[in-house]
């Protein structure tokens, strides 16, 4: 089995629509996946009646507001109403944070025509996409170098997005009917400690899994992450984060080389995503 449970579509900020992107997985050996867009269903749900190569999953991608770098990922079968309320909230504040971005640009004199930005945007707008438009317009080389001058946090033209505390959306995933997963703990920046404790207050709160298997906890080690999340009895999920063909995140695939009890792992979160909807 080669599962890869974390990807992006063009209903957020990747580069291929749904369709494109399940048929790119495959192709690259991919057996199972799940889109999880940034704030929204809308790439998932263009998939529902339409025959795929490979299963895909429901999932959504949340980014928390309690640290730098902390994202939670939810994995449902439910249409869960309350839940895509709240992340199309998420969605129009993204908007708003977007144009506010685009404005400083333009007051540091990069100007980005905004309209057609948002138009080429088919769901939500995230930072990847004003760094695109950016390298489009010969302002930067690299998205990267975007986000290192201008978007970055704390950068020229950084603003900082509205977004949940894990102690509201570990509850409302809970609630209606998604398993959270913590996204690449690797880009929490912590300790191997500090991050214990991290997942031990999280858990109580409702958190039951953690993707370990994520191109980010490579140089850190797969090992050590895959036993300490077992040994708390929480669920251990992998994926590439797949956005687009830069150097930022991975390919379709990539982690399952290394995700060695794929097979029973994803069976325990398909186990747990039943469970949850009964």
């Amino acid at each position: 089995m080669t599962p890869d449970l974390h990807m992006h579509t063009t209903a957020s900020d990747g580069v291929l629509s749904p369709l494109s992107l399940v048929t790119f997985a495959a192709k690259r050996g991919v057996t199972h996946m799940a889109v999880t867009d940034h704030d929204t269903f809308d790439g998932v749900d263009s998939l529902r009646g339409m025959q795929t190569p490979i299963p895909v999953l429901t999932g959504v991608e949340l980014s928390m507001a309690d640290m730098k770098g902390l994202h939670l990922l939810g994995y449902g079968l439910s249409d869960a109403p309350e839940l895509r309320q709240t992340v199309r909230s998420l969605a129009r504040k993204r908007l708003s944070r977007a144009a506010r971005m685009v404005d400083k640009l333009r007051a540091l004199g990069l100007p980005l025509d905004d309209q057609a930005l948002f138009e080429r945007c088919a769901g939500t707008v995230g930072r990847p996409h004003i760094a695109r438009a950016m390298v489009e317009r010969g302002y930067v080389a690299t998205v990267k170098e975007a986000f290192d001058r201008y978007i970055g946090d704390d950068c020229p033209a950084y603003v900082p997005n509205e977004r949940l505390h894990m102690a509201e959306a570990l509850p409302l995933m809970r609630r209606c009917g998604f398993v959270p997963v913590l996204a690449h703990p690797a880009e929490l920046e912590t300790d191997d400690v500090t991050l214990r404790a991290l997942l031990q207050s999280w858990q109580k709160q409702g958190l039951m899994g953690v993707e370990v298997y994520h191109p980010s906890q490579e140089k850190r080690g797969f090992a050590p992450l895959d036993a300490a999340v077992r040994r708390m009895g929480l669920l251990v999920t992998g994926g590439s984060d797949y956005h687009c063909d830069d150097q930022r995140h991975g390919q379709p695939g990539c982690t399952a080389l290394h995700w060695h009890h794929a097979e029973a792992d994803v069976a325990a979160l398909m186990r747990a995503m039943q469970e949850m909807n009964k």
